[in-house]
């Protein structure tokens, strides 16, 4: 069937994207390349583009099917490693939490690649910690080596931690008082402005812009893009 996308066709805007993407070939070209193959052309154009916004772990608007989803994250982890993943499911959240606050639905099939995706691959898309960083306590600050990954500073959340405790802000819960030692200091962080949508290296309070959340409640409140406030959160859960 004309313009249906095929595995085939996914196959094909695939590998087209990645010509693009590292400047190999001209997005008109790669276009009428893939027309050629069958695809409709703003399709092929949405195609190319989600490719190279998942590359980068920026927020895609224009949604792809479940079908070009999985191969492209697939192929991704394949051909360009974890770091680049990680971008992707980045991307791919942000692209849920967008479409989601916009049509007001839930994304049940995106959400289960997604979650399958951090499950099998121990990924958390919200924390992220480099190696190393600097003395300041800057965050955002693009990484050569990930193009538009925002870095996390570890140095950050340890203050926080020291400041606020290891009990989540929203529930109170506290990992150490239900599973003993091995839930002993273990918490995420949870910034209260967030990098994505600053897009630029800037100074943090740790204290300030900073809380701890369990990961039950860090999911939660990113249901909604701008995130659900920690009062907002508790007044839900209280209700």
């Amino acid at each position: 069937m004309a313009n249906r996308i095929t595995i085939e066709r996914i196959q094909k805007a695939y590998e087209q994207s990645k010509l693009v993407y590292f400047e190999q070939k001209s997005l008109s070209k790669a276009r009428d390349t893939l027309e050629n193959a069958g695809l409709n052309k703003n399709s092929a154009v949405d195609l190319i583009a989600n490719f190279r916004r998942m590359m980068n772990g920026q927020k895609y608007t224009r949604t792809n099917n479940t079908e070009t989803t999985q191969y492209y994250l697939d192929n991704i982890l394949k051909d360009f490693g974890e770091n680049k993943l990680s971008n992707a499911l980045s991307a791919l959240e942000q692209h849920i939490n967008y479409y989601e606050n916009k049509q007001k639905t839930t994304m049940h099939s995106l959400r289960e690649i997604l979650e399958n995706f951090k499950l099998s691959n121990n990924f958390e898309t919200e924390i992220i910690y480099p190696d190393e960083v600097d003395d300041k306590l800057s965050e955002g600050k693009k990484k050569v080596v990930s193009v538009n990954a925002y870095e996390r500073n570890p140095k950050a959340r340890k203050m926080c931690l020291e400041h606020h405790g290891y009990n989540c802000s929203v529930c109170k819960i506290n990992f150490e008082d239900i599973y003993g030692v091995v839930g002993k200091n273990f918490i995420h962080v949870h910034h209260l402005n967030q990098i994505s949508e600053i897009k630029q290296e800037y100074n943090i309070d740790p204290l300030k812009d900073l809380t701890p959340v369990c990961p039950n409640c860090h999911a939660m409140l990113h249901k909604r893009n701008p995130p659900y406030t920690i009062e907002e959160m508790q007044e839900i859960i209280n209700t």
